[in-house]
């Protein structure tokens, strides 16, 4: 809720932007259809046109680990990394996602 007020409160004035924002995203380790959903998140921020400059995952027992970079810009490779961390039973509890806003035309 404050980072909507925020948003609203930056597209209130013309002459005010922002240009970086971290999402912390909470997930549910112990739901079957995370790994998807997580997918489909990252798929959809990725839609609205902002530029992704990093991810970290927090995961449920093992710490943080930065997803490569050849993962933030294409799907498949963020996938097949997903895929990865999930048959290794490294169940995702937060992803801390780090973007830049673009304006349109910029």
């Amino acid at each position: 809720m404050i980072y909507r007020k925020l948003f609203d409160w930056i597209d209130g004035d013309d002459a005010c932007e922002a240009t970086a924002v971290t999402l912390h995203s909470a997930h549910d380790p112990s739901h079957d259809g995370e790994r998807d959903f997580i997918i489909r998140r990252v798929k959809s921020l990725t839609e609205t046109g902002v530029s992704i400059q990093s991810i970290t995952l927090k995961y449920q027992e093992h710490g943080l680990e930065l997803v490569p970079e050849n993962c933030l810009h294409d799907m498949d490779n963020f996938e097949s990394f997903l895929n990865e961390v999930y048959d290794s039973d490294g169940w995702i509890e937060t992803m801390i996602i780090k973007v830049k806003i673009k304006e349109s035309g910029h």
